[in-house]
């Protein structure tokens, strides 16, 4: 049995056993040491078989504390199919997003030059976690900076469910002129890490939506982080008529 194989065998019987009740949510798994002597297997194939449980979304781990169950099923895979622009800016109705916090922030030089501000200016940070329907493991982390006389949006009847930036423009009569959308291959730091259910240094899909009002003034900026298994962008442009 190649070693290959002897991981997909160990994560199989695990998912399984969870699927079945035997590990419910919550409990530790065993260790690498008694499933290495369980299996039969090397150290190596224990913790490749480990680490697809956590990319499944099916297990965390610990370092010292060791693997815990966190979901009976696998992660959903969200591919979002893009055949307009509008469907580009914005994410599918099957997913909600959930506020964390929101407070305001002085902007430092890293961030203003992801902001396109200068540095010291004060901005209104909401930090939120985007799920689909029906399931516990987030698909992204979302950041989400617009200017301070914005921050009521938070009030808005319908601000987990619609795009900041349609709250703006219903409440405050912004509306954006130009989007500038950069995607961005990354890695996923500690902290996201954990609020994402991944392993740090996670490979991952960021997405960065600039939006920017008629006189070209930045007055959101929106930040997607997507675990790299969790998030497939699908481009379908169709040319018109000339």
């Amino acid at each position: 049995m190649t070693i290959k194989s002897k991981d997909l065998e160990i994560s199989s019987i695990l998912e399984k056993e969870i699927k079945l009740g035997k590990h419910p949510i919550g409990a530790k798994l065993p260790t690498e040491d008694e499933l290495c002597r369980l299996f039969k297997a090397s150290r190596y194939s224990v913790r490749q078989a480990l680490g697809s449980m956590v990319s499944l979304g099916l297990i965390s781990r610990h370092k010292r504390l060791g693997s815990f169950v966190i979901s009976t099923t696998r992660v959903s895979q969200l591919i979002q199919s893009v055949a307009s622009i509008q469907q580009l800016l914005n994410y599918p109705k099957e997913t909600i997003r959930e506020t964390i916090h929101a407070e305001f922030i002085t902007v430092d030089h890293e961030l203003a030059e992801i902001l396109h501000c200068t540095p010291g200016d004060t901005w209104f940070h909401i930090v939120a976690l985007r799920f689909p329907k029906g399931s516990k493991i987030p698909l992204c982390q979302n950041n989400i900076y617009i200017l301070p006389q914005f921050a009521g949006v938070v009030k808005h009847k319908k601000h987990d469910q619609i795009p900041i930036a349609d709250q703006i423009s219903e409440m405050y009569g912004e509306v954006a002129d130009t989007t500038q959308i950069d995607i961005v291959a990354t890695n996923i730091d500690g902290n996201t890490a954990k609020m994402l259910k991944v392993k740090n240094g996670s490979p991952a899909l960021t997405v960065y939506r600039r939006y920017a009002n008629a006189k070209g003034n930045i007055y959101e900026v929106g930040i997607g982080v997507h675990p790299a298994e969790r998030y497939t962008y699908s481009f379908n442009f169709k040319r018109g008529i000339q």
